[in-house]
């Protein structure tokens, strides 16, 4: 297909006598004309054609340009326009801390201006490269190794912008520059034995911190529970202290009206006490017991014992209701 069209072009060029040079230009490329020496046009994809002469009034351009695969230097007339991907070549740099270590990067750029390329700096590629290759020493050595390793993507986009703007007037966009991995050599050992260390001392302290923690928090737990325990004996003494006071509260208003229905009916009480005569004398008869029964012969007697009866219960209801109030407290 190329010979096809070289053939056309030729056919084409000699039907003119060489006055008219016709050339077919690939995709992806373009070819820069000059005349009398000097800069005169860009052609484009695709046939086309200029006053040549027989190469008098306008030629094709031919350059030197470093090849990015193989870093070759070749003789060529075509500028590719595609974006481009330049393995970089490793490169020793020295961080801020005086490491000394082995770096890969990966550039992406594209010619956007073949004119600037060709005729503002003598091969753009070997030119990128030698470019890159001092900002990417100068760049590292201002972060420290440990830096570089945890802010890949922040020193990245910082070599990106610098190389983009210092080969702007050159034609060339540096769309991404990446770096790809370091190589450490034998430091790498020992860093990785340094680090080993470092964790392993994070963990001694995590975990002498986490059974702090645990005693701490055992601790309030036991002191919480000792509080909860001396509030429950308190809250018991009280209810029995309460529940003793309302069993003596209901004693003392049963007897509190038995001595006021006695007082007024003095007569229930003889009949009541005949009543647990009789069937005590029959109790002790049917066991073979003595039957002498003690029966107050005055009610005045019974009622005054009464009387002392309650003021004995007063008594006891100012004891209860003082070892109350010091449960409470």
């Amino acid at each position: 297909m190329k010979k096809n069209k070289l053939s056309i072009d030729r056919v084409l060029t000699w039907l003119t006598l060489g006055i008219f040079r016709f050339i077919f230009v690939k995709e992806g490329t373009n070819i820069i004309i000059t005349r009398f020496g000097k800069y005169n046009r860009t052609l484009k994809p695709g046939l086309n054609c200029f006053l040549s002469c027989g190469g008098l009034f306008g030629q094709i351009y031919f350059f030197h340009l470093t090849n990015v695969n193989t870093l070759e230097v070749n003789y060529t007339n075509e500028v590719d326009i595609k974006e481009i991907v330049f393995d970089f070549p490793q490169e020793k740099v020295i961080s801020k801390d005086n490491v000394q270590f082995k770096i890969d990067a990966i550039v992406f750029f594209r010619v956007v201006d073949p004119k600037m390329a060709v005729f503002n700096v003598n091969d753009y590629v070997k030119s990128l490269q030698l470019t890159i290759r001092s900002i990417l020493r100068d760049e590292i050595g201002s972060f420290n190794l440990e830096e570089i390793y945890n802010s890949r993507a922040t020193v990245s986009l910082n070599l990106e912008k610098e190389a983009d703007q210092a080969v702007s007037a050159w034609g060339i966009d540096v769309t991404q520059l990446e770096i790809k991995e370091f190589e450490l050599g034998e430091f790498a050992s020992e860093l990785i034995e340094q680090k080993q260390e470092e964790l392993e001392k994070k963990k001694k302290i995590l975990r002498a911190e986490g059974l702090k923690e645990a005693k701490i928090q055992e601790g309030m737990g036991l002191k919480v529970y000792a509080e909860m325990e001396a509030e429950a004996i308190k809250i018991r003494a009280r209810a029995e202290a309460e529940a003793e006071k309302s069993k003596f509260d209901a004693e003392f208003y049963a007897y509190e009206k038995v001595a006021v229905i006695l007082k007024k009916y003095p007569e229930v009480l003889t009949k009541y006490l005949q009543l647990y005569n009789a069937e005590k004398i029959s109790q002790n008869l049917g066991q073979g017991k003595a039957t002498t029964v003690f029966l107050p012969s005055d009610m005045h007697l019974m009622v005054r014992a009464l009387n002392i009866y309650n003021t004995a219960q007063d008594e006891r209801m100012e004891k209860i209701n003082g070892e109350s109030s010091r449960v409470g407290e």
